[in-house]
């Protein structure tokens, strides 16, 4: 038993065939590029002669963002990015008709 040799021979499981390159129809989608916007903080306030600041943007009134949230201002209603509330407008007005969206939703085909 000093020297003994063992041989083994095993048969190889698996191994399938490879698979062809797949050919895909449509062009690959191009994803949303952030577009950065240099001194941005500026279109949130309005200085006036005296020195007097005011905000220009609506401040969300919802308890989670507690009021220190600027709300996105479109062409036909005002947004809170945080919470997800919602004003429309109005008719010709341009003041807001309360419209609340509740929580974020996914993305609307």
């Amino acid at each position: 038993q000093k020297e003994s040799t063992l041989h083994l021979v095993l048969r190889l499981r698996g191994g399938g065939k490879k698979r062809k390159k797949k050919v895909y129809t449509k062009p690959k989608k191009i994803k949303h590029k952030h577009k950065k916007v240099k001194l941005q903080v500026l279109k949130y306030y309005k200085v006036d002669g005296n020195g007097k600041i005011t905000r220009l943007r609506r401040v969300c009134t919802a308890p989670e963002c507690e009021g220190g949230t600027f709300m996105a201002s479109h062409f036909d209603r005002q947004y809170c990015g945080k919470c997800g509330l919602t004003y429309f407008f109005n008719g010709k007005e341009g003041e807001a008709a309360a419209s609340t969206a509740g929580a974020k939703s996914g993305k609307k085909k």
